[in-house]
């Protein structure tokens, strides 16, 4: 809604509030009955006046006290709101006028009043300028301006109401009906087409501090909207709401109104500075969020970006910039919207749009061929967010392009992306490409350190090592395991073969120590014989370089390896322990 409704308040469609001027024109001049009559008159009693003044016109043979009647009575119905009569009445007064003052005065003024408030405005104009013949008659004079203009405004005679305007100001500056006249100059002008002269005459009654300034504020900002000075015109309505806030809802119904006549101009217009988030809010905020709605998504981003630049810290911006995101990943702009996403990401970390984004955001780096950061972002979103109604889809995604793409895999921080890596390598070793498998389980153990599968992929790391002769990278595998999964599945098999690197590798003493450790902790293994067997070829093997007190622990070694063997059957091995135990005495 324009705030030209303002104008009805601004300028009167009836004159209401004037009374006959000249009140001594006709007291002293007749008889006691016309004082009566006018006595009743000014003090507000129309009715019983108009008694009065009906009694000169019927009663009084002196065409002077008809006169006085015909006129009296007419300004009564004025009053009345009986104006067709009163101007039947004045044309009565007019002939016996004679056209002679002062008695014209008032019948002039009467009949111009009359006219103006049944809306025919040039016969009110005919009367109120046929006034402005007397200026000796200075308060009359002013007013006959002030009104002449007014119905030369309503007869859309603008050219005239600038004219007569500029005279009542020069003639009676400062006065209540140059102050109200000069609206009438203001809006003359703009009914001309000159916005810049009503702009500037309006700014020049702001500034004089016209009692009708707050309204005349939010007309200059809708004015300068108008004009196509959208800066100016901004700036105009957040000085209104800063220094009129009775009168909120007026502008911003103005506000709204301009939003809708220029909104697609204001949203580009450069050098535009909004600070008031309520001007932020109508400009830009809602009709963009209708525009989003609605699917008009050019016009939707406009308003967005204009919103987020003026106010990046409002809650909303948070949102609008996840909405541009995308709108600009449906418009097929990828570059654009992981812009969006990115600065989203960085400027609102606690953003509650935050896992929508990093959804988002893996669909626009996959579109770019950024797989890597495509799996990345879909990782942080299950890392972040595992419980997430969409965590599900997001899996799904990131599980699509690890197939699509293994080699984005290493990336993942997630189960998802442990599980492809470790199955990667795992299949690697199946196929007995062991060097390949060796080093995707050491892979997976560096990006993965803290995954279910990580034990099972360091004891992998350590047996294939350990296969490949590799004994000091077996060793360093099978001691991680031993020392970080005490209680894994393979602790067995990884103390063991533990033990045997470093046999393999002529270390018997670290080889006695994790064997030792082997046959006390795993008494019921089926590696028990073995181990045994091996604990005794150690300290034979320090025996055999010259220490005495490694050949006692030796025997005692072989001799539970070949009980062992015995009863599990393996004759061939018992016996070959034996024949170790005669070698040594036992």
């Amino acid at each position: 809604m324009s705030v030209l409704f303002l104008l009805g308040a601004l300028i009167p469609t009836k004159i209401t509030d004037y009374k006959k001027p000249l009140p001594d024109i006709f007291t002293n001049r007749y008889s006691a009955l016309v004082s009566k009559a006018e006595r009743l008159y000014y003090s507000g009693q129309y009715q019983r006046a108009k008694g009065y003044y009906e009694d000169l016109i019927n009663n009084s043979e002196a065409p002077g006290k008809r006169l006085v009647g015909f006129i009296g009575n007419g300004w009564c119905l004025i009053h009345m709101g009986r104006y067709h009569e009163a101007i039947d009445t004045f044309r009565k007064a007019e002939i016996l006028s004679g056209g002679r003052k002062p008695a014209v005065i008032p019948l002039y003024m009467g009949l111009g009043i009359a006219y103006y408030n049944i809306g025919r405005y040039l016969d009110a104009y005919r009367y109120f300028k046929a006034l402005t013949r007397y200026p000796e008659y200075e308060d009359v004079y002013r007013d006959a301006l002030y009104f002449a203009a007014l119905s030369a405004y309503m007869n859309g005679s603008y050219s005239n109401v600038i004219s007569l305007v500029d005279e009542l100001q020069r003639r009676f500056p400062n006065t209540k009906k140059a102050n109200d006249a000069a609206i009438l100059k203001v809006f003359a002008y703009r009914k001309k087409g000159e916005l810049f002269k009503a702009i500037t005459e309006l700014k020049r009654l702001i500034e004089k501090g016209h009692p009708k300034k707050p309204k005349f504020e939010i007309i200059l900002a809708e004015w300068y909207a108008e004009y196509g000075d959208y800066p100016k015109a901004i700036q105009q309505y957040e000085k209104a709401l800063a220094n009129y806030p009775f009168l909120k809802d007026t502008i911003l119904a103005s506000l709204a109104y301009v939003e809708k006549k220029y909104g697609d101009n204001i949203a580009l217009a450069p050098n535009l500075k909004v600070t008031n988030p309520l001007v932020g809010e109508i400009l830009f905020y809602k009709p963009g969020m209708e525009a989003y709605k609605k699917g008009q998504m050019t016009k939707a981003q406009q308003r967005f970006e204009r919103f987020i630049q003026f106010f990046p810290d409002d809650p909303r911006s948070a949102k609008l910039v996840a909405y541009l995101g995308q709108l600009l990943f449906q418009a097929g702009s990828y570059e654009k919207a992981k812009e969006k996403l990115e600065y989203y990401l960085k400027k609102y970390p606690e953003g509650e749009d935050r896992p929508a984004v990093l959804e988002l955001l893996g669909k626009v780096y996959y579109r770019l061929k950024d797989y890597r950061r495509a799996a990345e972002v879909w990782d942080q979103f299950l890392r972040e967010y595992p419980g997430h109604k969409n965590a599900e889809n997001v899996k799904k995604l990131l599980q699509a392009l690890i197939a699509e793409r293994p080699e984005v895999a290493q990336y993942v921080r997630s189960e998802v992306g442990a599980e492809a890596v470790f199955n990667k390598a795992l299949a690697a070793y199946k196929q007995g490409a062991y060097p390949k498998a060796l080093k995707l389980f050491a892979q997976f153990i560096k990006l993965f350190p803290n995954s279910q599968y990580t034990p099972k992929a360091t004891f992998n790391a350590g047996y294939i090592a350990y296969q490949m002769k590799e004994y000091d990278t077996a060793i360093t595998y099978f001691s991680q395991y031993v020392q970080k999964f005490p209680n894994g599945e393979d602790i067995e098999n990884a103390l063991y073969l533990l033990a045997l690197a470093h046999f393999a590798k002529n270390d018997y003493d670290n080889a006695i120590a994790y064997l030792t450790q082997f046959v006390q902790t795993f008494t019921n293994s089926d590696k028990l014989a073995d181990a045994y067997k091996f604990l005794g070829f150690a300290y034979y093997k320090k025996y055999e370089s010259g220490d005495e007190t490694a050949k006692a622990n030796a025997l005692i070694a072989f001799q539970n390896a070949a009980k062992l063997y015995r009863s599990a059957g393996k004759t061939k091995e018992a016996q070959q322990m034996e024949q170790f135990v005669k070698q040594l005495g036992g």
